[in-house]
Formats: C-alpha cells, sequence, structure tokens
C-alpha cells in the first residue's frame, strides 16, 4: 500500500469520528499518565486528557492507573479534547460551575439547609438556592428529608462570579425521566411482564412507574383478594411486577395487572376445601338468590337463600354490606364450573371441622317442609341437605291440598329414597317412611301382645289404622 493510500486511509478514519460536543458524557481507559494530566482513549472519538489533581484524593493519591475505565464530562474542544471527571462528582470551582451553566453539565451539591422558598445547597463551595419546586418532580411535604444529602442539579443560573447561584434538580429528573420513558416504551406491549414502582393510588386502582412511563392497574387487577380499595392491597412506593394487559397508543393509556401473575387461584381449591368441611369465609355480595362468601383469594362460595333462615336474612345482608367473616359449610365442590355451594355452619361448630352427613339411601329421617311445587314437596334435611318428595310418594287422599296436609315450617318423616349428582339430587317419600314406621310398630306389638284381640280393647289392625289416621 502506498502512502497516498496510507493517508487518505487516516484522513478517512479520521473525518469518520464521531464530533465531541460540550457537556457530553464519555467514557474511556487512561491509556498515560503525566505529572500534570491523565490521557484518556475516548475509543473512535479520539484521545482527551483530565488535570491529574481530579483524579488525586484528599492525601494526593492518584485514584487511577493506566488501563482503568473512566467517565467524564467534556469541558472543551476543538485542537485538543479535555475532560473533567469532577463536574461529574460535584463543581469545585467557580470557572467549572460557569460551564455547567452553559453546557448544563449536571454537578452535584449538598443539602445544607431548608430556609425560606427552598433549600440552600452547596456547591464548589459556593452557596446556591435550589427552590422547592424544582428539589423534585413532586413537591415533598416533608421539606427536611432532603437535609444533609448529596444530589446532582442543573445550574439555571450563574452571576455576580457564583454569587448569584441557583439550581434546579427537577429538570435533570425530568430529562432522565424522558430518556428512561423512550427506552420503557420500547418495552411496553401487551403480555410484557415489567417491574415498576407504585407511584400514586387512586379510588379506582394504583398507578405504576414503569420507568418514566405509568400505567394504571385497575383495583379489580390488583389481586385475587377483594378489595373496597387499592391502600388495602399495596402502597406508594412499593416495588411490584406486573403484565401488560392492554396499550392504547391513542389515548397514551397502559393497562396492567398484578393478578395475572398469581396464577390461577382454582388450581389450590382442591387441597385446602373439602366438602363437609366447616370454614371461616367473608360475605363479600349480596343478590336476590343469596349471599357470595369469599373463601380462598379468587374463590367464592354461594350461600343460597334457601339456606338462610327468614329470621337471619337480614342479618347475612348487613354482614356482606360490612364485608364481615361468617361461619360457612362447605355442601358441594364443582371445580369445572368454578363454583362451591355452602350452608350456614350448625351452631355449636368449629372452623375445620368436618360434618358427617346423616342423610343414606334407606334412612328415615324428620326434615322440615320448606316449600312446595305443583309436582311435589321440598323437605330440609339439614344444612345444604335439601330434597324433594313428588306427589305421589306423601300418602295423601285424593283431592287434598298439600298445603293444608304440609304447611311451611312443618316437620315430617321421610325415607331417603335416591341420592343422585353427588348429594345435589335426594328424593324422598312420605309414605313410604310411615309403611316403614307402621313396619316396626307392627314389629313391637306382636312382641308384647297376643296375636289376637283380647276382647277389651282394638284389634290390631284397627290400632294401626288409628296411629295412621292421627299421623295424618
Amino acid at each position: 500500500m502506498s502512502d497516498t493510500e496510507d493517508f487518505a486511509a487516516l484522513f478517512a478514519r479520521e473525518a469518520a469520528r464521531p464530533v465531541l460536543e460540550m457537556g457530553q458524557i464519555v467514557k474511556g481507559r487512561v491509556i498515560h499518565i503525566t505529572a500534570e494530566s491523565v490521557f484518556v482513549d475516548v475509543g473512535g472519538k479520539g484521545e482527551a486528557w483530565i488535570e491529574r489533581a481530579e483524579l488525586t484524593d484528599q492525601d494526593g493519591r492518584l485514584k487511577v492507573a493506566v488501563g482503568d475505565e473512566v467517565e467524564a464530562t467534556v469541558v472543551s474542544t476543538g485542537d485538543e479534547v479535555r475532560l473533567s471527571h469532577k463536574l461529574r462528582q460535584g463543581a469545585q470551582a467557580r470557572q467549572a460551575l460557569a460551564v455547567a451553566a452553559q453546557t448544563g453539565i449536571p454537578v452535584e451539591g449538598k443539602v445544607a439547609a431548608v430556609i425560606k422558598g427552598g433549600y440552600e445547597v452547596t456547591v464548589g463551595g459556593l452557596r446556591g438556592f435550589c427552590p422547592f419546586s424544582q428539589m423534585d418532580l413532586r413537591r415533598v411535604d416533608a421539606t427536611e428529608e432532603y437535609v444533609g444529602r448529596v444530589l446532582e442539579f442543573r445550574v439555571t443560573t450563574f452571576s455576580d462570579n457564583g454569587r448569584n447561584l441557583v439550581l434546579s434538580r427537577r429538570r435533570l429528573l425530568e430529562e432522565r425521566a424522558a430518556e428512561a420513558a423512550e427506552e420503557t416504551r420500547k418495552k411496553i406491549a401487551p403480555g410484557a411482564v415489567l417491574t415498576g414502582t407504585v407511584a400514586s393510588l387512586a379510588d379506582f386502582g394504583a398507578f405504576v412507574d414503569l420507568g418514566g412511563v405509568q400505567g394504571l392497574v385497575p383495583l379489580s387487577e390488583l389481586s385475587h383478594s377483594r378489595a373496597s380499595r387499592p391502600a388495602d392491597l399495596v402502597r406508594v412506593g412499593d416495588a411490584v411486577t406486573v403484565k401488560v394487559l392492554r396499550v392504547d397508543q391513542e389515548k397514551g393509556r397502559i393497562s396492567l395487572s398484578l393478578k395475572a401473575l398469581e396464577g390461577d387461584p382454582w388450581g389450590t381449591v382442591a387441597g385446602r376445601l373439602r366438602e363437609r368441611q366447616v370454614v371461616r369465609g367473608r360475605a363479600v355480595r349480596s343478590t336476590e338468590f343469596g349471599i357470595f362468601v369469599e373463601l380462598l383469594p379468587g374463590v367464592d362460595g354461594l350461600l343460597h337463600v334457601s339456606e338462610i333462615p327468614r329470621s337471619r336474612q337480614g342479618a347475612m345482608r348487613e354482614a356482606a354490606a360490612a364485608s364481615a367473616e361468617i361461619a360457612v359449610l362447605i355442601v358441594n365442590i364443582d371445580t369445572e364450573k368454578r363454583r362451591v355451594a355452602l350452608a350456614l355452619a350448625p351452631e355449636g361448630s368449629v372452623p375445620g371441622q368436618h360434618m358427617q352427613s346423616t342423610v343414606e339411601v334407606g334412612a328415615v329421617l324428620a326434615g322440615t317442609v320448606e316449600r312446595h311445587e305443583p309436582f311435589g314437596v321440598f323437605v330440609r334435611l339439614g344444612p345444604g341437605q335439601t330434597g324433594l318428595v313428588p306427589t305421589a310418594e306423601l300418602s295423601m287422599s285424593r283431592g287434598a291440598d298439600a298445603r293444608k296436609a304440609f304447611p311451611a315450617g312443618s316437620e315430617m318423616k321421610v325415607l331417603v329414597l335416591a341420592i343422585e349428582e353427588g348429594g345435589r339430587r335426594i328424593r324422598l317419600s312420605h309414605a313410604q317412611a310411615l309403611g316403614r314406621e307402621e313396619q316396626a310398630e307392627t314389629q313391637a306389638y306382636l312382641q308384647q301382645s297376643p296375636k289376637r284381640g283380647d276382647g277389651f280393647g282394638l284389634t290390631l289392625g284397627e290400632r294401626v289404622k288409628q296411629r295412621s289416621k292421627n299421623r295424618l
């Protein structure tokens, strides 16, 4: 390769180098150290130097060595590039502050005290002033919390050789937030999982700062646990991980969810809830057909109105309005349909207790008439256990009125004919219960009395018939 070609290639490389600007922050590696300067290779941008004094500690010892990486700010360009390391750590002289005011280079200052209208800040041995409104992105009521802290500021005013020095931390934070927001927007898309910080709370949800960009977690998406207000679940300043649900570019809205990352609450039901178990839950909603009770976060059960005595229905509605805890019995769990049927826990039962069912096919039980239908009478046998006595099994004479013969609230003896659909359907018979009882009485009578009438009273058949009439 000829000298002309070498020169042309060198010229092209030099022309292609990025131009450094005043105030630009660069990183480089120390390549040479002299008694007065530290030379830094800033890569494709060329070679620059920093005053050695800026890189020494209070005892005069150099804090860097050849090969170390340093970060500094460009304070002059032209024939040679000069860097300043102290401007990244705190302005030390009026000249440096003047440069910072012109270029926007951030300077470090220590908040010395709260004074009228703002803060007194010491920067490079000079006293500066930062208004309250310029200390943070939002005005903070506890102004004393900044005193004693070393923070970075923008120099907004530098005059009278430093006697008039006004600073702003807010401008710096806004610029950095804008830069962070640009990077954050690249990551925000439906389905993305991001980390953020709870920025503020409203009645309808929590605003989360994702890094210069805020999204809303609606109250319903904060948790599977029910809550009447966001403050019951999160606090301002909490670090959270959220899932992006929707992004509305036109309206600038981002919908987030914490609940989506908690997993399916029904996945834990099998190991934590059992049928015929007494549990305590929180009454959360009242409807015409019953009370919904939160058993686990995200898992509600229905206490049907048929399981609530009329005398307690008002109290149950009040419990739902107050989100009060109540004791209930789990009657049935249908994980496929995600339904849990409940009944009020029997008096004296304790949470965790398993209540054995007395309803078995062939058993004769005493139940309470609950309601009448054209096809039969519903009889309550116990908590969460109601069966149907078809009209044909009522043992009534033709044309008789079941409402009069068996008024609501009265006791009825029944025989359990069948238990179907996991206990949700129970078929009963009043007539066969009476027949079973008559058979038992007959056997008892035959064991205690002569087989024939004794001439002083009714015969066996007459007595049985009479008892049957009395029971009706």
